[in-house]
């Protein structure tokens, strides 16, 4: 009976409801589940930033929307994480390029509007991490309520490094091995990966694709670092395996276009480039306000002088010129028409690349950029260490510091152009003799199945000429076929070195009745897989009598060894014994060689460009390919880093240690007075007697010995021979 209201308790209940204190408003209630009852909102990462993220101002408490006009660069790299055939994203850049927003922006739309999976954003350490989570974080969710309102309620659902959302954990971690276990994130971003712990800053791609391989097309990574380690890890390594996305401008003088920064990977396109007015004998404050007021980007058609708001005006009508630039990029599969901009379509990949760099960033001033690096190259002039500037390059530029190629401004495609024939220089046929050269080496290095050759010509003062260049994989055997080399395994192999190259003989381009022998060959022999087999063919074209005068060998075994030394030691080192630890005759000798110092070398001749003593020349159609080889190793804190193949760089390291060898400014040899030695004296092409019949590439057999001639005589025999 407790249960039964009694009439006045029934009667004022009813009153109680007819006044509607106690009911809900029926349009608070729509409007409380109105997102269960809306489709999630089609929308671009872009416009969902532009529409609704709201960043913590510079000053004052400010309140300030995202503006994608203040970097326009970054419209590609959004747009890209949106396309669902993009699973990877990677993006050198500078520093306060805008960079992570690309995926905060992303995060941002994945969490307000779907479809929500599990984000790992992962950091270069634990106090990055708090910093990261209090300056970034925590606004981006108070100043975005309907964000908050996302986050689960439970107890550890929310706290500065981990927000669970919609069932699926959103975090933020330092780069270590707790991380990269038991996880499989969805969105995974390596920020700042470059100067992540040694362990783990070299392979980002591995520790994402480890995370993410059961995933299929569902998975978004991404890398964003300023690259820090060059092109041999991190992000730098990362971007080659990519669409290798480059920003094009177009001129708004000429209206021709160029790329901002080409990276090594766009061989030929041509790039704005800045400069300023220098005078290294100025004071220091002289000449960084010289940078300062002096600094522009140049085009490199028409040579103008852009100003920052030409610069402004270019970058954003790159985004919005249309054409078939993608958001101002070009990507792989696509050229670059000086006139008419991109050309083609974009090959189809899940990598997608997009490089950015300082001259960019609408933010940034060139004066300022400019007056930061002559400050670097200052402080590198005055202390040699390179440390700075590397910094500079790398956080401010988003280049790559490629040690002595960077301090002398060298590329691939400057080496490329001292091949193009000019008026002023019309250049040479390979395989010739230049008039200028008076007598050639040649540099072998050794693979584990080919040879890699280089012949060059010199002058008495150290310029260069190179007269050829190839790769030798095969030898002719006895029954006429063409087998791959073994050079490991069979020493009959190195044979193939006696006519392609220590007999090779080249026509004087003045006059092609004459040619000159190769007058030293240095062999790399510094593989431990092929070191005896390269002392056993030494021995072998010795005993062949492949010698100047009585035994002087024309073939020269070399090793490189890292760290203080000279190019070339005074003595070489005697080889006596064989590989049985056994006496072996003729005795052979080995020039352990300064590759350090070689290669300073190279870097600083290859500099040369006004005819100088030392200066390189190349013959017509010079392949890109050996020119990339010269940029595959980079000296960096004091050591060099191969990054790619680097074999015409050793090549020209050991013909210079020919050249020393050689020793061609003794004083014994009258080069004014025409008194040339044997190996620089060129010969009939055909001598007395026909051509010399050879056999295959078995080393000649020894000549008998002759009676003892006069001098006169035996230069005139060798004269004949050689």
């Amino acid at each position: 009976m407790n249960a039964l209201m009694s009439p006045a308790a029934l009667q004022d209940g009813i009153e109680e409801l007819a006044s509607g204190e106690c009911l809900v408003d029926a349009f608070d209630l729509i409007g409380a589940a109105i997102e269960l009852l809306t489709p999630p909102e089609s929308i671009s990462t872009v416009d969902c930033a532009e529409k609704y993220r709201k960043l913590p101002g510079p000053e004052d408490g400010a309140v300030i929307p995202y503006d994608r006009w203040r970097t326009p660069h970054n419209i590609g790299p959004m747009n890209a994480l949106d396309d669902e055939a993009c699973n990877l994203l990677v993006m050198p850049k500078p520093s306060r390029s805008g960079g992570t927003a690309v995926m905060e922006n992303y995060v941002f739309k994945r969490i307000k509007f779907g479809p929500m999976t599990w984000v790992s954003w992962v950091l270069n350490s634990d106090e990055a991490v708090t910093a990261y989570c209090r300056n970034v974080v925590k606004p981006m969710f108070e100043l975005n309520p309907d964000l908050q309102a996302r986050v689960g309620t439970a107890r550890g659902d929310d706290t500065d490094a981990f927000k669970k959302i919609r069932g699926y954990p959103v975090e933020w971690l330092s780069a270590k091995d707790s991380t990269f276990r038991n996880r499989q994130p969805g969105v995974m971003v390596l920020d700042e990966s470059d100067a992540n712990t040694k362990k783990y800053q070299s392979s980002p791609r591995t520790q994402i694709d480890g995370r993410q391989k059961l995933l299929g097309n569902r998975k978004k990574g991404a890398i964003i670092s300023h690259p820090d380690l060059g092109w041999k890890a991190g992000v730098g390594a990362a971007y080659e395996d990519t669409s290798r996305g480059i920003f094009v401008l177009r001129c708004c003088h000429c209206l021709s276009h160029a790329a901002a920064y080409a990276t090594k990977f766009w061989p030929g396109v041509p790039q704005f480039k800045l400069d300023w007015q220098k005078d290294p004998e100025a004071s220091t404050d002289e000449r960084l306000d010289m940078a300062e007021k002096t600094a522009a980007i140049y085009c490199p058609h028409c040579g103008a002088a852009i100003s920052d708001d030409e610069r402004r005006a270019m970058i954003d009508a790159a985004v919005t010129s249309g054409g078939n630039a993608i958001d101002g990029y070009m990507h792989r599969g696509q050229r670059l028409d000086p006139e008419a901009g991109v050309i083609g379509d974009p090959d189809p990949t899940p990598n997608r690349g997009f490089w950015v760099h300082g001259t960019m960033l609408k933010t940034e001033t060139m004066g300022k950029l400019a007056r930061d690096y002559q400050a670097a190259l200052i402080h590198y002039e005055r202390t040699r260490d390179p440390k700075l500037l590397k910094e500079f390059m790398s956080k401010q530029l988003g280049e790559i510091f490629e040690g002595a190629a960077t301090l002398g401004n060298l590329s691939a495609d400057k080496v490329m152009e001292r091949a193009k024939p000019s008026d002023q220089n019309p250049g040479y046929d390979r395989g010739t003799v230049p008039a200028e050269v008076r007598f050639i080496t040649a540099a072998v290095d050794t693979g584990a199945r080919k040879f890699d050759v280089a012949f060059k010509g010199w002058d008495l003062e150290g310029r260069s000429w190179l007269i050829d260049r190839l790769t030798i994989r095969q030898r002719r055997h006895a029954d006429g076929t063409m087998r791959d080399l073994h050079l490991s395994q069979n020493v009959d192999d190195w044979l193939v070195l006696i006519d392609e190259v220590v007999e090779r003989r080249f026509p004087l381009e003045d006059d092609p009745d004459l040619v000159m022998p190769v007058a030293c060959i240095c062999v790399d022999s510094g593989d431990g897989n092929v070191t005896w087999k390269a002392r056993e063919f030494a021995r072998r074209a010795l005993t062949a009598g492949h010698v100047w005068g009585k035994r002087w060998a024309k073939v020269k075994l070399i090793k490189g060894a890292s760290g203080k030394r000279p190019a070339v030691p005074d003595a070489p080192r005697k080889v006596d014994k064989g590989e049985d630890g056994k006496p072996v005759e003729p005795v052979i000798v080995e020039y352990t060689l300064g590759a350090d110092e070689l290669k300073v070398t190279i870097y600083e001749r290859l500099a040369i460009d006004d005819g100088s003593p030392g200066e390189c020349s190349f013959y017509r159609g010079f392949e890109q390919r050996f020119a990339d080889e010269f940029f595959g190793e980079t000296k960096t804190d004091g050591k060099w880093v191969r990054s790619g193949p680097n074999e015409t760089l050793d090549l020209y390291g050991y013909a210079e240690a020919a050249r020393q060898i050689l020793k061609p400014d003794r004083a014994d040899i009258k080069w004014a007075q025409g008194k040339l030695p044997p190996w620089a004296k060129p010969v009939p092409l055909q001598p007395k007697g026909g051509d010399p019949v050879r056999g295959g590439n078995e080393a000649p057999a020894q000549a008998e010995p002759k009676k003892k001639r006069s001098t006169i005589d035996r230069f005139a025999a060798l004269n004949q021979r050689n």
